[in-house]
């Protein structure tokens, strides 16, 4: 079987969704599929080696084919960049799919994040099957036309995102709700924890603004929380370097920055308590469904997270506190009442992998 990833994402990068989208080709794969993924030149950083992504990544255990297309528009201005981003994108989804079936025989199947990608392949009768992420008007309103579209299939990580969705009954064998997983080529879990330890890992701005941590850090300098060790993970060095200045004083607290899966599936597995928060706009609060939170739990993590209906919707697995965001004492009485908690070690094995979640998108498939 052959398939082909076309999407506008920019490689390689930090961000979670490269990442799970990296992981997808790479287990698809490893089940012997011929897997070919395609990009746009979207910075003077996107480099389609796969050498250089095998790096990035630490891809082991499997190849599959990379190229990235040319991206003539810029959409980094300071003006008018959301109207810019939206007409880069259609146009550079246009031509992209016109390019690839021109020139690559036509897979069984094309898979895809993005929307607009998704509606020219559909428009061309092609098999396609679309990962739904997050949701906005725009697109809420080109997935219920797509949807008619007998080749057209759309994977949601979230109940809430598909219920969003027109879900006329003779279109649910299109539609299908996936959660993430953990790539288990990195994230294990140790009987042996270093107590008191607290992680944060994760970006430190959302959409180029701050993600509203500070109440966090604040709080570890609460007596209570000081013999509680917080070690915080993600930020560029600019973004780490201006907490660093900010938290000079807090002993128990340390930034590290951006670490590579390897090194940061060690800290995590030795620690006992992970923090998951997000961002106060409407996808975040319920649309999301963190890959974050299967990472920590793959790690054996006691968990703390936001009061969000997103996270709620994770408790079914048993091993999570909530706190109200941007409250410094429901925080600190989350940290001290987990820490207290034993962990019921059952819920590790309902977690979902990568691999498990590649299975059940080939059967969504075929």
């Amino acid at each position: 079987m052959k398939i082909y990833y076309l999407t506008y994402q920019d490689f390689p990068a930090n961000t979670a969704n490269s990442q799970q989208t990296i992981s997808t080709c790479k287990e698809l794969s490893r089940k012997g599929i011929e897997v070919k993924l395609f990009f746009p030149l979207r910075s003077y950083k996107s480099n389609d080696s796969f050498d250089q992504l095998k790096s990035h990544y630490q891809i082991e255990g499997a190849e599959f084919q990379t190229k990235a297309l040319p991206h003539n528009r810029n959409f980094e201005s300071k003006y008018f960049k959301r109207l810019n981003f939206l007409i880069s994108h259609i146009s550079w989804s246009f031509s992209s799919v016109k390019h690839v079936i021109k020139n690559y025989e036509v897979p069984f199947c094309f898979i895809t994040r993005s929307e607009w990608v998704f509606y020219f392949l559909c428009k061309k009768n092609l098999y396609t099957i679309f990962e739904c992420h997050k949701l906005t008007y725009l697109r809420i309103l080109l997935l219920n036309k797509i949807i008619k579209n007998s080749n057209a299939k759309i994977l949601f990580t979230n109940q809430e995102l598909k219920n969003s969705i027109n879900n006329n009954q003779k279109y649910k064998n299109r539609l299908l709700v996936q959660n993430n997983g953990y790539d288990s080529d990195f994230f294990y879990s140790l009987e042996n924890k270093d107590k008191k330890t607290v992680v944060y890992s994760g970006s430190l701005q959302r959409l180029g603004e701050d993600r509203n941590l500070e109440f966090i850090f604040d709080a570890f300098n609460d007596p209570r929380l000081s013999t509680f060790q917080l070690k915080v993970f993600g930020g560029t060095e600019k973004e780490v370097k201006r907490f660093e200045k900010q938290y000079r004083t807090a002993k128990n607290i340390s930034f590290f920055g951006y670490v590579p899966k390897k090194v940061l599936s060690k800290y995590l597995a030795k620690s006992e308590i992970a923090i998951l928060t997000s961002g106060r706009d409407k996808f975040s609060m319920i649309y999301t469904d963190p890959i974050k939170y299967y990472e920590y739990s793959a790690s054996g993590l006691k968990i703390v997270a936001t009061d969000f209906p997103s996270h709620k919707s994770l408790k079914k697995y048993g091993n999570m506190l909530f706190f109200r965001d941007q409250d410094i004492e429901s925080f600190i009485k989350s940290i001290l009442e987990i820490h207290k908690n034993n962990l019921d070690k059952d819920f590790e094995k309902l977690i979902p992998s990568t691999s498990q979640r590649i299975n059940n998108l080939l059967k969504f498939i075929n």
